[in-house]
């Protein structure tokens, strides 16, 4: 498996080609002390008590800039949500699970003041692009992450990911190994290993000619989660690894199935737990 992240003139120029009307952006909120512990929040221009979408770019571990992804956070927010994109610590200063700790500290802090700008905290979702959605499914199926935010997973509504490797450990580039080594940690890394029948409802998302991450990561994570009893669908798209990605963008968003696919899956009834230890470890 061979991982490879967008260049950033081609960000830039997707950026450039998505209409930002109808989306306020709110950019460089803290949730920590390193210079990538920020996050950018774009809300529509109207509306309160929105779901709140919390979006985690990928990269190989190892680049990317939330401004960058700019796009799908106005795409979101001219959806009806507030969006929000994180930044979060890189490869080679530091090594998994920093990258998903830092994502945990993010969901907490936005948690907290989703309120102020109209958001839902309710109503959390969380997803990410091929690394960001690897680290979005680690943070709903291990409780750890979140736990020690003082929260779990039933913070979350739900979790989506866009062409995540969710079973590739061990891994074949030395780039990966250096990343989620030692060997004996491999397993902490491989979200396949983390399913039961406890998880908040997951949409994974992948495009059918995906040569970098292959859509039977997807595929593998969605049988699993559904034979465990967890709520878990696929949405199959045309287009290799960054074709649900683009969907965000100006060149596709008005015509996106996979737009709508997640809209509904937000938008979708869900059975409320009842269960009162759950529902106080949210508060």
């Amino acid at each position: 498996m061979a991982f490879f992240s967008i260049t950033g003139c081609a960000m830039h120029l997707i950026n450039a080609l998505t209409p930002g009307s109808g989306a306020t952006h709110i950019p460089a909120l803290s949730y920590g002390e390193h210079p990538r512990h920020k996050f950018d929040l774009y809300r529509p221009e109207q509306g309160n008590n929105l779901p709140v979408v919390v979006f985690i770019h990928g990269g190989y571990w190892s680049s990317g800039e939330r401004s960058e992804y700019r796009f799908v956070g106005e795409t979101l927010a001219q959806r009806g949500y507030l969006a929000v994109i994180i930044s979060y610590r890189l490869f080679p200063e530091v090594r998994f699970p920093a990258f998903i700790e830092d994502a945990a500290s993010a969901v907490a802090a936005v948690r907290k003041i989703a309120a102020q700008y109209g958001g839902n905290p309710q109503q959390l979702y969380v997803g990410g692009h091929s690394a960001g959605a690897h680290s979005a499914l680690m943070l709903a199926l291990d409780e750890r992450y979140l736990r020690a935010e003082g929260g779990s997973p039933a913070w979350l509504s739900g979790v989506f990911g866009l062409s995540g490797p969710y079973d590739f450990l061990p891994p074949k580039a030395k780039k990966v190994a250096a990343i989620f080594g030692p060997p004996e940690r491999y397993p902490e890394g491989n979200t396949v290993n983390f399913v039961s029948a406890n998880h908040p409802p997951a949409l994974l998302i992948h495009g059918r000619d995906d040569t970098t991450v292959s859509v039977r990561n997807s595929q593998r994570l969605v049988e699993l989660l559904q034979s465990a009893g967890s709520s878990a669908e696929l949405f199959v798209s045309d287009g290799g690894h960054v074709a649900p990605l683009l969907a965000f963008s100006g060149l596709k968003r008005r015509r996106s199935d996979m737009l709508d696919a997640l809209d509904n899956w937000i938008s979708a009834p869900r059975q409320i737990d009842t269960n009162e230890d759950i529902l106080a470890e949210a508060q």
